[in-house]
């Protein structure tokens, strides 16, 4: 007997918002989507949405740390568990643990973590490592260890792709031998993201043309725009072909800024991450961060220093943020929430709300308040 979710309102990028109940085959993929109210005939009905919750393809969160008191940089499989389902909550099936400046043993620690627990992933998927450091530049450190920073080394990112996958790596584009490290990463599989960086406009082409595709954390830790050297914001506003993460909790970009990039840039262009740390999930207080301590407050979370030390943002929340600042059709932002990451990251089959794909899926009330999210089908959260 299939299973269906009934009388939902579909989210959906390429199509307008309508009435649906949506078949999961045995597989854990969508078999079919059948227009209207009322679900098949002799189908088994595992949620009805009464008319009232949107159904989005699950979200996808390219860039986060930490969470519920968690973060990468502990390297243990049970600390990658409590991120994943953690994320869960938020609404995101799948997610890219993504490391810190450290060691090279320090990373391989997280690489093994995420390794052992992409074995059987039991909360939120995770396909991918994303490596974020520590190749950036220490002028543009933020919260990162500048002590720890380095030049790009392919055979150190030879040696945690063999204990777990990347994907997705960032780094500062103007290090001597980057160009020719964007290549040869490319060739890997990997897509390559400017960080943390001061680079000229003419050295992100430079990088663009060696393989360059992403901007890290849009505006945050970048040479900014200025009227005779627009640096690495003008650039993503300016190259069609570069796509741009955005931290949109009204604190690493305000709203008139996430405003002007959704005009400038457009949403085939944009994906939203929460670049969460530990302290997500957990409200105002002092948390450890590697070596230092953060102090979150007033939806922020800074190093001892006053730099912003990622955001405990959850990403349901940054999609409700996008849709009060822009006044944007759900319709349009949905793709900046799944559609967009897994396109140009290659995750063919999720993303979407396709007869096919993955039965990953994030279910919202009127609000846009999770109410529960199913992965190959299977209820993983409910509120």
């Amino acid at each position: 007997m299939p299973k269906v979710i009934a009388d939902v309102i579909l989210v959906s990028s390429k199509s307008l918002i309508r009435p649906v109940s949506l078949e999961i085959n045995d597989e854990g993929r969508i078999h079919q989507i059948h227009e209207g109210h009322d679900p098949p005939s002799g189908s088994e009905v595992v949620m009805d949405g009464g008319g009232e919750l949107y159904l989005f393809a699950g979200f996808i969160d390219i860039h986060t740390h930490g969470a519920n008191g968690a973060d990468l940089t502990l390297g243990t499989p049970e600390a990658v568990a409590t991120i994943a389902e953690a994320k869960l909550a938020e609404g995101v099936t799948t997610f890219l643990p993504t490391t810190w400046t450290a060691s090279p043993e320090e990373t391989l620690n997280m690489a093994r973590a995420a390794a052992t627990y992409r074995e059987t992933q039991p909360f939120a998927r995770t396909p991918f490592l994303h490596i974020e450091g520590p190749y950036l530049n220490p002028n543009q450190a933020g919260a990162q260890d500048p002590s720890q920073m380095r030049q790009p080394d392919i055979e150190e990112i030879h040696q945690v792709h063999d204990i777990c996958p990347v994907r997705l790596l960032s780094l500062a584009v103007e290090l001597e031998g980057a160009c020719e490290f964007i290549a040869a990463t490319k060739k890997m599989g990997i897509v390559t993201s400017a960080a943390h960086s001061a680079a000229t406009y003419a050295e992100f082409v430079t990088a663009r043309e060696a393989g360059l595709k992403h901007l890290t954390h849009f505006c945050n830790q970048m040479s900014p725009l200025h009227h005779r050297e627009i640096g690495l914001v003008g650039a993503g506003l300016l190259s069609d072909s570069i796509m741009t993460e955005m931290i949109c909790d009204g604190v690493h970009l305000c709203p008139e800024m996430v405003q002007l990039a959704f005009k400038l840039i457009g949403s085939e262009r944009i994906m939203l991450i929460t670049d969460s740390m530990a302290a997500s999930h957990l409200g105002d207080g002092t948390y450890p961060l590697g070596d230092t301590t953060i102090m979150v407050k007033d939806g922020a979370a800074r190093i001892p220093a006053g730099n912003l030390a990622g955001s405990i943002l959850t990403y349901d929340q940054g999609l409700r943020n996008v849709i009060e600042f822009t006044g944007l059709p759900l319709n349009e932002v949905a793709r900046t929430c799944a559609l967009n990451q897994a396109r140009s990251l290659g995750l063919n089959d999720r993303g979407d709300i396709k007869q096919g794909l993955l039965a990953d899926l994030t279910l919202l009330t009127p609000e846009l308040e999770v109410a529960a999210v199913f992965v190959g089908g299977e209820e993983r959260y409910s509120a």
